[in-house]
């Protein structure tokens, strides 16, 4: 402003002193020749002057070219002054400008985060080095140049956005090898709503971001643990907790806020169990164990703790905090118990078991020997309970054992014990002053408490119970050989005297060693081939031609000889060895009587003993269809002796059975007829093809009037239902003859041949009297 003044200022000046120099008389003759540059407005002044100015003097013209060039020389310094500051302003201007770009160069350099300036047409005018290093490229190279020219551009770069971006990239990865997570602020520049570019910065932010997610996570975890959390400062009040402890002990979150917890109060918890506690946090920073809650109801909580101590970061004693978690273990505790009650006691009855038992009687005995008393341990087994499990299933058994408990526990007095020991076994323990006598008369009484029939399902079932007894210290000092005693006397009783008390004696164990040896040795044989068949030969007593033989096991042991069958067999059937060894003779007798198919003097016809136990298998007729056809034994040269007491288990699947086993041809004997429980109106409708006379009956024939009247209704039984019969044990020429004239068919005994080995069969021909035509009896 003060430079356009004094320009315009000058002018004026100039314009009205030129005319008084024009007025000299120096330039009167060039008045007329006022240049034409002058202006117009000059040359009008100059016309007005005053005459006596064109008269001049050379002294006035000096003085005004004195003026006039002082005044342009003055213009002239003031111009120069004017533009000496103008130059010194614009270089201050310049120099400021250079510091503001040296610092915000500086400023640029120094940010590590990439960023860029671009025109509004995309192309880069500037970056810092950090973003020369993100693109591989100087400043200089990328000045002109868009993301398309560039080899390797940055993915982040967006012309058309403003504000903030959190964007996640797989162009890198950080140092863990994953994307990284960029923060990109871009913003676009205009003025006066000219678009001029963008300018924007990327900072990356993947370490701040995981640790935010794991912050969010851990916030995540705190609120909805199933857990409870609590932290506790210095002087244990509560700083904070979760929701989940909240649950737990049922009071709000503000009411729970610095109290002191009651699982850390000396009144609340075991003062050893704290003082432990804090010693383990204070060495090992952590402690963890079981600890004692209590919820707002009254209500103690187990729960397990885990305490963390939390240093501070600046070491302040005061700042430490210490982390607990929390877990209610209630549930835990109760199924401990439930599960220590079931290792403990039986699942069905709820009686203590066997473990339980032994426990009691430990503690009963060490009672009886510091006061000098006695203990009686009697060992119960029900009579007949098979039965009730072939008969109507193990349901009706289970119905069975639990009302022999209740009756059991009825009896006993609350100081006595009652246990389940085995599947129909159970023990009762006495203690105090008891003798003999006195045990003796419980054991009656438990015999009479099950004397009454137990009604399942329309069935009447009549259980025993056979009882033995030991005392202490009398037959025993310690608890299994209490129990070993006492069962080997129940074992006795029921052998000998079923549903009776049988106190223990020392000659007992004797035979309950030979038993439980010969138990082993059976075990033995059958793994160790130790047993072989033999043949009794089977003959017509019309003529005594041989129709058959009975296949017969025999058991020669390596060191005892050999054992009688009336030993092994009713083991057999106990253990249940005699499955796999009635299978073996099945196998053995189907082979053999296959390969004396079309020999002359070999039983074309062979009979094999199999037990109920063998016929309840429920596999047992594809087990006879596979030894038939792996042996090549046909079907009407086997012939399957069973018992009577396959018809008391259940008469309706018996018949069941043996009419699949007749309709396959094998033929179909009962054995030991007449000795057993006889029901014609089953016999009638069993397939039976044979009866077969016991040789009690036979052996008796010539000496008891009524064994023999047996003999003959038998026989004639047989004839009624046309059916053939074979008396066993015949051993004289008199019971052949006797047999022989009642009509009786088939004969077996020694007085025709012993048991042979395969190999050695050979039949003896009876006496001559004998191959008469016997009598047939005449049926009114």
């Amino acid at each position: 402003m003060r430079l356009r003044l004094n320009r315009r200022w000058g002018c004026l000046a100039a314009s009205a002193l030129l005319p008084v120099c024009l007025s000299t008389p120096a330039g009167a003759g060039a008045s007329a020749s006022v240049p034409a540059s002058v202006p117009s407005a000059a040359r009008a002044m100059v016309a007005q002057l005053p005459a006596w100015i064109d008269s001049g003097s050379t002294v006035f013209w000096l003085g005004a070219g004195c003026v006039i060039g002082g005044l342009t020389l003055g213009v002239m310094v003031s111009l120069f002054l004017q533009q000496r500051g103008r130059l010194h302003r614009r270089r201050e201007e310049l120099k400021r400008v250079r510091h503001e770009r040296a610092r915000l160069s500086a400023l640029l350099n120094a940010i590590p985060d990439p960023m860029y300036f671009k025109d509004a047409n995309g192309a880069y005018e500037g970056c810092n080095p950090a973003f020369e290093r993100a693109v591989g490229l100087t400043e200089q190279e990328l000045i002109g140049r868009r993301d398309a020219d560039l080899p390797n551009p940055p993915g982040w770069v967006d012309t058309q956005s403003d504000g903030r971006l959190l964007t996640w990239r797989e162009d890198g990865t950080d140092a863990a090898g994953g994307a990284r997570c960029l923060d990109v602020s871009s913003a676009r520049v205009f003025d006066d709503d000219q678009y001029l570019g963008q300018v924007a910065i990327a900072r990356d932010v993947t370490q701040l971001q995981h640790a935010t997610d794991a912050a969010r996570r851990a916030a995540t975890v705190y609120e909805h643990c199933g857990e409870g959390i609590m932290v506790i400062d210095h002087q244990l009040r509560i700083v904070d907790v979760n929701p989940a402890m909240v649950a737990m002990v049922g009071h709000d979150r503000q009411t729970l806020l610095g109290k002191r917890p009651l699982l850390l109060r000396e009144a609340e918890q075991d003062p050893e169990k704290l003082r432990a506690l804090w010693a383990d946090i204070e060495t090992r920073g952590k402690w963890s164990g079981e600890v004692t809650e209590r919820h707002k109801n009254g209500d103690s909580i187990p729960m397990w703790a885990t305490f963390v101590k939390v240093p501070a970061p600046s070491g302040d004693p005061e700042q430490v905090q210490y982390l607990s978690v929390l877990t209610d273990i209630s549930r835990i505790k109760q199924t401990e118990a439930e599960l220590l009650h079931q290792s403990l006691h039986d699942s069905l009855t709820g009686l203590p078991n066997a473990a339980l038992l032994r426990d009691r009687i430990a503690r009963q005995v060490g009672n009886a020997q510091r006061e000098h008393t006695c203990v009686a341990v009697l060992y119960i087994d029900l009579d007949g309970f098979r039965d009730v499990n072939d008969i109507a299933g193990h349901a009706a058994g289970d119905q069975v054992l639990l009302t022999a408990a209740a009756r059991f526990a009825n009896v006993t007095r609350l100081s006595d014990s009652v246990a389940r020991v085995g599947a129909d076994e159970f023990v009762v323990v006495l203690s105090g002053l008891v003798d003999e006598e006195t045990a003796m008369r419980l054991g009656d009484r438990l015999i009479q408490a099950m004397d009454e029939p137990i009604l399942i399902d329309h069935h009447r079932f009549n259980v025993g119970a056979s009882i033995g007894l030991a005392l202490f210290p009398a037959d025993g000092t310690q608890v299994d050989e209490l129990l070993r005693n006492a069962e080997v006397a129940m074992v006795r009783a029921k052998l000998h005297a079923r549903g009776s008390v049988q106190a223990y004696r020392p000659e007992l164990t004797q035979a309950v060693q030979q038993r439980f040896e010969l138990t082993h040795a059976l075990r033995q044989a059958n793994e160790a081939a130790q047993f072989r068949l033999e043949y009794q030969p089977q003959v017509r007593l019309s003529d005594g031609a041989l129709i058959g033989a009975e296949a017969l096991l025999r058991w020669r042991h390596p060191t005892r000889g050999p054992i009688s069958p009336a030993d092994f067999i009713p083991l057999a059937e106990e253990t249940g060895l005699i499955i796999p060894i009635g299978r073996w003779v099945l196998e053995q007798a189907c082979a053999q009587v296959a390969r004396w198919q079309g020999q002359e003097g070999k039983p074309q016809q062979i009979a094999v003993n199999v037990s109920a136990r063998q016929l309840r298998q429920p596999d047992f007729i594809e087990t006879l269809d596979f030894i038939l056809g792996e042996t090549g034994c046909p079907p009407s040269a086997l012939e399957l002796e069973v018992t009577e007491s396959l018809l008391l288990e259940d008469a309706e699947q018996a018949i069941s059975l043996l009419t699949r086993i007749s309709n396959r041809g094998v033929r179909i004997a009962i054995d030991d007829f007449g000795t057993g429980y006889s029901s014609l109106a089953y016999l009638k409708r069993m397939p039976v093809s044979t009866l077969k006379i016991d040789r009690s009956f036979v052996n008796e024939l010539s000496s008891d009037a009524n064994v023999a009247a047996i003999a003959r209704t038998v026989i004639v039984l047989a004839r009624s239902l046309n059916l053939d019969v074979l008396a066993e044990g015949v051993e004289t020429i008199e019971q052949a003859e006797w047999l022989r004239r009642e009509g009786c068919d088939w004969a077996q005994g020694w007085y025709y041949g012993r048991p042979m080995p395969p190999e050695d069969f050979v039949v003896t021909p009876p006496p001559e009297p004998l191959r008469r035509a016997p009598k047939r009896l005449q049926l009114a």
